[in-house]
């Protein structure tokens, strides 16, 4: 029998006043809610946080000047909205001005009616306990399957992902490392997971979750390659594109990423893929490189890539999505 879904609370422990208030609403019209003194000593925190998340279909967050400061709410924002559970903001400090909110919540915000913040959770569980109950599986579902140690690989892969793009100067949502950033990372690398979730497990398909990276400096995507491993995704790696050519003519690949520059030459990645796509055209390919210009994108699609960018977000986003069968949901 499945859980009885109850309402996640995001807090700084520093609010101890406004999440009283929150729970007094929720207790008075009989919506459930995960508490913290449920917290058992002697026992993972992590495992019993992934188990509260489970039976959760709503998340309230409690928005002060503290908690938006908070790496613990970010994770746990970054959670709820990576696997689409709703999130419903309680501005518990009116001075708190909306652009300091994480991103994921902007325009989203509710005042400070303690009573409409609990009618609204009433109806979100309601509205989503009885979609459980018809065999819709929520997004939130796919969370639950995780072990604690997949879990834990997800949320490295979304630090590494933060610091492949402060490494290379891509655009991010707030300063690397900030909660921001690591909200919004933890986001994509839920949904890029989601998209690697897809990918058949049997032998015939071990070769679609292997990729091959072709780059003369394979140090520099050391972060990148972290992001792919955390959803069990591999990687071959190949020094120069006769290299490549020659690891493609014996094995197949879900994927190949390649550098633009290398020793060969200043056009290597555009040669490389002019000669895979002349015995080869289905494999998906990109270009991972300095450049993120439009014409540099316009080129490598005439040339037969189906993406070229300088942005690690971009390119987790842009492989998984390619990775996954176009013939299942």
């Amino acid at each position: 029998m499945r859980e009885q879904m109850t309402v996640f609370i995001s807090h700084s422990f520093d609010d101890k006043a406004a999440f009283e208030n929150i729970t007094d609403s929720l207790d008075s019209i009989g919506v459930p809610y995960w508490k913290p003194t449920d917290i058992k000593t002697g026992e993972s925190l992590r495992n019993q946080l992934r188990q509260a998340i489970r039976s959760c279909s709503v998340c309230i967050f409690i928005a002060s000047h503290k908690s938006v400061k908070s790496t613990w709410c970010g994770a746990e924002l970054g959670a709820f909205w990576g696997v689409e559970i709703p999130i419903i903001v309680y501005l518990a400090d009116g001075s708190l001005p909306e652009e300091d909110l994480p991103p994921v919540v902007h325009g989203d915000v509710w005042d400070q009616r303690l009573a409409r913040i609990a009618s609204r959770a009433a109806e979100l569980v309601k509205e989503r306990s009885g979609s459980a109950g018809h065999g819709v599986i929520s997004p939130g579902d796919r969370i639950t399957s995780m072990t604690v140690e997949q879990f834990e690989k997800l949320i490295a892969g979304a630090v590494s992902l933060v610091r492949a793009g402060a490494e290379r100067g891509s655009e991010a949502p707030g300063t690397p490392g900030s909660p921001a950033a690591t909200l919004d990372a933890a986001g994509r690398v839920l949904r890029a997971a989601d998209a690697a979730s897809h990918i058949g497990r049997e032998a015939a398909d071990v070769w679609r979750r292997r990729i091959l990276w072709v780059d003369d400096r394979p140090a520099n995507n050391t972060f990148e390659r972290e992001v792919f491993e955390s959803f069990g995704l591999e990687f071959d790696l190949a020094l120069s594109t006769d290299e490549a050519l020659d690891r493609l003519r014996r094995s197949r690949y879900g994927a190949i990423i390649s550098d633009m520059g290398r020793n060969e030459g200043p056009r290597e990645g555009y040669r490389l893929l002019e000669a895979v796509r002349a015995f080869d055209k289905a494999t998906p390919f990109f270009i991972y490189s300095g450049s993120n210009a439009p014409e540099h994108k316009r080129v490598a699609a005439e040339r037969g890539a189906q993406g070229a960018t300088n942005i690690a977000n971009e390119l987790v986003e842009m492989v998984t999505q390619a990775l996954r069968p176009s013939d299942k949901p």
